[in-house]
């Protein structure tokens, strides 16, 4: 989830310490009329395997957008490094993260 902007692992959170701060999930980045330009990417990519990153991936793709528009191959992979892609799907998630990052340089 994001917190105020910064991704930050869920599942190390305890709620007690959320306060009354910004909040976004995988639901929020956009919606079923509207995707999120990195939702629409790693449908494009096919980069949802098995499904079991994908939140966390997307999630910290935002983070890393967010910061760095323009990030390189390394960066993203840097960026993705902290979540476990059980079936192999890693490089669709690379690809999708840069697709995005592609067309934030032609904007």
């Amino acid at each position: 989830m994001l917190i105020n902007g910064a991704a930050v692992r869920s599942c190390l959170m305890p709620t007690a310490h959320l306060g009354p701060n910004e909040i976004t999930t995988l639901e929020g980045l956009g919606t079923l009329d509207k995707l999120h330009p990195l939702q629409k990417a790693f449908i494009d990519e096919q980069a949802a395997q098995c499904g079991y990153c994908a939140n966390g991936m997307i999630i910290s793709a935002a983070d890393l957008l967010k910061r760095n528009p323009q990030p390189t191959e390394a960066e993203i992979r840097s960026a993705l490094d902290g979540n476990l892609c059980r079936c192999g799907s890693h490089n669709r998630n690379v690809r999708a993260v840069m697709r995005v990052a592609q067309a934030n340089g032609r904007i």
